[in-house]
């Protein structure tokens, strides 16, 4: 357990405009600040060797690119103390290998940073790094005074107790704009694509640095199973070339292979409870003063759906007290081969109202749930839809 309240933390400066707009041209990373400290070189020559640089911004060579990129970090040597990287409550594969995988990328470029989770991880991740060979990184109690960078969420809801009274340097997400707010320069990276996994491979890219077969492993992983497979809506050309060029780093022969392994491995759910169940991909949103909260849990068949839309139904009121929101709903799905099923399980009328009014036109209410073939994803379906309707009707 980590607790670290009583490390301080100094905010970043101000000197990164120049570099933000440069990266951008350049194809880095729309975002601002931070530090590497790992090149002095790169500090030391950028007078002279901007001399011999081409004047074409399309046609720059790699390494002009990749100092210029690793200038959206330089604040980051203003920090005092350990970074912290995390993704999100609940931790599922995506937040937990992204974590690990950016603070191996900081590390490489010098900085004292270390990947943290904020609760157990699931089957599916435990799989995933077993087959990486790497440590499932240790639990961060409380963030206040730390250094924090966030990978796959950018919301205090979702996050560590005690982020309020952090340091937040660095946000990485796939997802839309969250309430996180600094009074420092912060370096946002949000990009719509399937994967926080991607995002964090770009980076590696975008810094010249090549992640070692592990960590290619455990990234291509994670973008297997936040896309099913290269199969969600969401999933971008990105994904696909990530995918591509990590599964050959990491030598994975077959990715269709390691997806059902790891698929699997995360339907299996042994000697969990039902609310673990629930809880083990929980997230928890809030639109215009509306809070909800949606648990993904992914089955193999429709008869283990049938069977999961139950026993969801019998647990979800009590978790909709506990998790003290006005709706709640599991989202329990199929996503393999071809099979791409979802069945939407409210916890209350409250939420059996509202999920009527989304999906009354497209959907077929079986007595339990609400079931759409094809399927969709949370990230890019149900939360916009629930959003949409949530932010017509703001709560007083």
């Amino acid at each position: 357990m980590i607790d670290v309240r009583e490390h301080g933390a100094r905010p970043t400066g101000m000197a990164w405009a120049l570099a933000v707009t440069l990266a951008v041209l350049l194809g880095g990373c729309a975002s601002a600040p931070a530090n590497t400290t790992a090149d002095a070189s790169n500090t030391q020559s950028a007078a002279s060797a901007s001399s011999d640089a081409p004047t074409d911004l399309y046609t720059i060579d790699d390494e002009v690119r990749v100092r210029i990129n690793r200038a959206e970090l330089e604040n980051v040597e203003l920090v005092d103390g350990p970074i912290y990287v995390t993704g999100h409550k609940s931790p599922d594969t995506d937040t937990v290998c992204s974590s690990i995988a950016y603070a191996d990328l900081l590390s490489k470029l010098g900085y004292d940073a270390r990947p943290v989770v904020l609760g157990d991880i699931n089957d599916e991740t435990a799989y995933i790094l077993k087959e990486a060979g790497i440590k499932t990184p240790e639990k961060l109690e409380n963030a206040s005074g730390a250094n924090m960078v966030l990978v796959d969420h950018g919301d205090y809801e979702q996050s560590v107790d005690g982020l309020k009274d952090a340091n937040v340097i660095t946000v990485i997400d796939h997802h839309g704009d969250g309430s996180v707010e600094t009074s420092n320069p912060v370096l946002y990276d949000a990009r719509p694509i399937g994967a926080t996994a991607t995002i964090v491979w770009l980076r590696y890219v975008n810094y010249g640095i090549a992640p070692d077969a592990a960590t290619a492993k455990m990234l291509a992983g994670a973008i297997l199973a936040d896309t099913s497979n290269l199969k969600s809506s969401s999933t971008t050309t990105a994904d696909k070339e990530a995918l591509r060029i990590l599964a050959d780093a990491a030598a994975i022969e077959d990715t269709d292979a390691y997806y059902a392994n790891l698929y699997k491995a995360g339907i299996a759910y042994e000697g969990m409870t039902d609310e673990q169940i629930f809880n083990s991909d929980l997230k928890n949103y809030e639109t215009e003063g509306h809070r909800y909260a949606i648990g993904a849990v992914n089955v193999y068949d429709e008869e283990g759906a049938k069977s999961m839309t139950e026993r969801m139904k019998a647990i979800l009121p009590e978790q909709l007290k506990a998790l003290d929101v006005e709706y709640a709903l599991a989202q329990v799905s199929i996503f393999h081969d071809d099979i791409s099923v979802t069945y939407l399980v409210p916890a209350n009328d409250a939420t059996n109202e509202l999920l009527k009014k989304i999906y009354d036109d497209t959907a077929t209410f079986d007595g339990t749930s609400y079931v759409f073939k094809p399927g969709f994803s949370r990230k890019g379906k149900l939360v916009p839809d629930i959003d949409a309707v949530l932010s017509a009707q703001p709560k007083s």
